[in-house]
């Protein structure tokens, strides 16, 4: 990992970045990110799960994942489009979250993942994630992306043995 979300203000333009090597095959950890049935398993921080994942993994398609959280979260749905899907290399997708009645988004953001092979084995996985918009009364949940990131991908890491 690094931390250039430190000392990074929050808001448009806030970015954090995740490196993280996963004990599987390239292809695979792809296929994790982009297939609805395997993001329903990993999606979210501990104790959320997924009830409804859809996912279109092309240039212009749609991916929709409700995470459902303990009390008194409920269900926040996440919305966006996958803007490049290079298998298994590149993936780079816009999401969107905490939807308004007004039809608006909470937060906005794109999120860029490049894999390559890790040289002890698996894959390598970099991450970055920029905000493109934050309402104010959301700006203290950026925060802890990095850490509902990083808790979504140690799920992903108990979910991957079971998968090779």
């Amino acid at each position: 990992m690094t931390a250039s979300d430190l000392g990074t203000e929050l808001g448009v333009g806030y970015e954090v970045t995740i490196d993280r090597t996963f004990k599987a095959p390239r292809e695979l950890v792809f296929d994790c990110m982009t297939k609805a049935e395997h993001l329903a398993r990993w999606w979210g921080p501990h104790h959320f799960d997924v009830p409804l994942a859809e996912s279109d993994a092309r240039p212009g398609g749609k991916i929709r994942l409700d995470m459902r959280g303990p009390e008194p979260y409920g269900i926040n749905e996440v919305h966006g489009e996958y803007e490049v899907v290079d298998r298994p290399d590149t993936l780079v997708m816009i999401l969107r979250a905490f939807g308004a009645p007004d039809g608006s988004w909470g937060i906005e953001h794109r999120t860029t993942m490049q894999f390559t092979d890790a040289p002890e084995g698996g894959t390598h996985m970099h991450m970055t994630t920029v905000v493109l918009q934050a309402s104010d009364a959301l700006l203290p949940a950026l925060s802890g992306m990095r850490e509902g990131w990083n808790q979504s991908f140690e799920k992903l890491e108990a979910v991957l043995p079971e998968l090779v």
